[in-house]
């Protein structure tokens, strides 16, 4: 079975910033929460994946597509999930779904509209007036429309409450089910991986800590088997179950 996404010794020189040797792999329908304290690359990763820098060394490969040099298709298969993506805030849901369904070639408009309806979002409102959370169920909704491999999350959660979270997790939870579809989830909010990954990537200031199934890590570090990746994760998760 081909991965549906892989790094392949990544590694970007900025002068107050670098990734240094990224390599991991993610299978189709699985879930994998990307960990790391603010400035650890976690959206730069996600940048170099929408092909927002190219002078980097190394490979990107989604479903086995160059994200540098097939950029389109790999925009095809990809959903793309954060607070800038480039939508018109100026028009409505659907004027958004018009506009942009042309560039995938997988677009089911009337399995949009059953998102926007299922998750009660007006299709008179302009996308500007959306609350945060109605903001991530529209990007959502959308990204389900296309049918995505791959879903790429920067913190959607982040600032939301507990209900809604739970909301959002039980969703993309049905969308690996139904669709074999894979997620590459970015979060500080480390109970919602207790909940839903499969496995734990950790970046620390532009480098690979690990890539671990939550079981193993869970084991290590409850054992206390792996003192420096205990040491790590609960500095960085106050709460869940690697604590």
């Amino acid at each position: 079975m081909n991965n549906v996404l892989e790094f392949q010794h990544v590694s970007l020189a900025w002068p107050d910033f670098s990734l240094k040797d990224i390599s991991f792999s993610l299978a189709p329908g699985y879930i994998m929460g990307l960990v790391g304290y603010n400035g650890a690359g976690k959206t730069t990763l996600f940048g170099l994946m929408e092909n927002k820098y190219k002078k980097y060394v190394g490979t990107i490969l989604i479903d086995g597509f160059d994200c540098r040099t097939q950029e389109s298709k790999v925009k095809d298969i990809t959903a793309f999930i954060s607070d800038e993506q480039p939508f018109f805030f100026e028009e409505t849901a659907l004027k958004n779904a018009e506009i942009f369904s042309p560039y995938y070639s997988t677009w089911d408009m009337l399995l949009f509209r059953k998102y926007l309806n299922q998750f009660e979002i007006s299709t008179s409102t302009k996308i500007k007036d959306f609350s945060r959370g109605t903001f991530l169920k529209f990007q959502l909704a959308f990204a389900i429309a296309h049918h995505p491999l791959l879903y790429v999350m920067d913190e959607p959660t982040a600032g939301l409450d507990p209900v809604f979270r739970y909301d959002f997790l039980r969703i993309i939870q049905g969308i690996v089910a139904e669709e074999n579809a894979s997620i590459l989830l970015s979060t500080h909010n480390t109970s919602d991986l207790d909940k839903i990954a499969d496995y734990i990537t950790m970046l620390d200031n532009g480098r690979i800590l690990f890539t671990k199934d939550v079981e193993t890590l869970s084991d290590e570090i409850q054992n206390n088997r792996n003192e420096r990746v205990r040491f790590q994760v609960s500095n960085l998760f106050k709460k869940g179950r690697w604590n």
